[in-house]
């Protein structure tokens, strides 16, 4: 993957902020804004809720005349940490292992909100025709997945249900698209991966064996974040609120009413409605409630949650793996809940 300078980066968010500009005229009611106060939302291209939020201007909406909405399209967390520690964007969702990392480095923000919950959207997929049937049937089978990823980490995490280390398989590091073309040529015999291209494994003789969400039950939590850069959280907390409270307004619209959903994600990303419905039927989100029960986030106060335990879990895993130096005491610094609570 290609590393951008800040120079890059400030390039890509003036590119970005031209583009809104012109892609959301028109869509929401004009606000006289205040000039002075200015809220950078970093969105990732995918057909999720943030991105919507691009579409049909909802944020600047939500915010009203109390701050200038931009947006900025990201490619990958490290993108997004280094933004927020260089003071050029505000909130952003995030995946865990990025996230980790910035915490782990003490960079200046926090996680706010539980932006997805991983189930169906990343699988374990073996090749029917390897007759493996369960997970111990991966021994000194060759698995293709991304390292230092969500599904590198949930590989761990399964083969470790069944008694299985990564010695006793030949894991391969790939990124997508080639993962797709070595199952296509039989070089791999399983693959753990997510959408789209986990379609197209399942498309060229594939069978889905676990996904993600089964781990649960292991205490293992599939997740991304919303993150906050820390400054802004304490200077406009009213905004922090108002984006959570419109990104569930937005959740409930992917789950309730999907094909308005998809009549305007599609065409935006440059989807076809059939692939959009494909990744808005795998995007999952869970209800402040349950949010912020001990399971999840939790509550101000609350030291045991399952957030905890799954940062502190990864964290040990990406220190093995050679991506963090140190592990911190513990992530609660780094995990605001206070939000949360304002919404239940």
């Amino acid at each position: 993957m290609t590393k951008m300078t800040r120079r890059d980066f400030s390039a890509l968010a003036s590119n970005m902020a031209l583009a809104t500009f012109a892609a959301s005229a028109g869509l929401a009611p004009k606000v006289a804004i205040a000039q002075e106060v200015k809220a950078v939302l970093g969105h990732f291209s995918s057909a999720n809720p943030q991105t919507y939020s691009k579409a049909i201007n909802s944020m600047q909406t939500a915010f009203g005349n109390k701050a200038k909405v931009e947006y900025v399209s990201v490619s990958a967390g490290p993108q997004i940490v280094a933004a927020m520690a260089g003071n050029s964007m505000d909130i952003c969702n995030i995946g865990s292992s990025p996230m980790i990392v910035a915490m782990a480095n003490k960079v200046k923000l926090s996680m706010v909100y539980v932006q997805k919950i991983v189930t169906d959207s990343e699988c374990l997929v073996i090749r029917t025709e390897t007759g493996i049937g369960d997970l111990k049937g991966l021994a000194k089978k060759k698995i293709g997945l991304p390292f230092n990823t969500s599904v590198h980490f949930a590989m761990l995490s399964a083969l470790k249900t069944v008694g299985i280390t990564a010695k006793d398989v030949e894991l391969v590091n790939m990124p997508p698209p080639s993962l797709v073309a070595a199952w296509k040529r039989k070089d791999i015999d399983a693959a753990f991966i997510w959408y789209p291209f986990l379609g197209d494994l399942v498309d060229a003789g594939g069978k889905i064996i676990l996904t993600t969400g089964d781990l649960k039950k292991h205490g293992v939590l599939g997740f991304d974040g919303i993150i906050v850069r820390d400054e802004f959280k304490q200077k406009h907390p009213d905004l922090v609120l108002a984006y959570l409270k419109e990104y569930d307004r937005l959740c409930g619209m992917y789950k309730n009413q999907p094909q308005e959903v998809i009549k305007v994600i599609a065409p935006f990303v440059g989807l076809t409605p059939e692939k959009a419905k494909e990744y808005v039927d795998t995007f999952h989100t869970i209800s402040p409630k349950e949010m912020a029960t001990k399971d999840w986030m939790g509550l101000p106060g609350d030291a045991d949650t399952g957030i905890l335990k799954t940062l502190r879990d990864q964290a040990q895993f990406l220190k093995d793996a050679d991506q963090l130096k140190e592990i911190p005491p513990t992530f609660a610094p780094h995990v605001d809940q206070s939000f949360l609570k304002l919404m239940i």
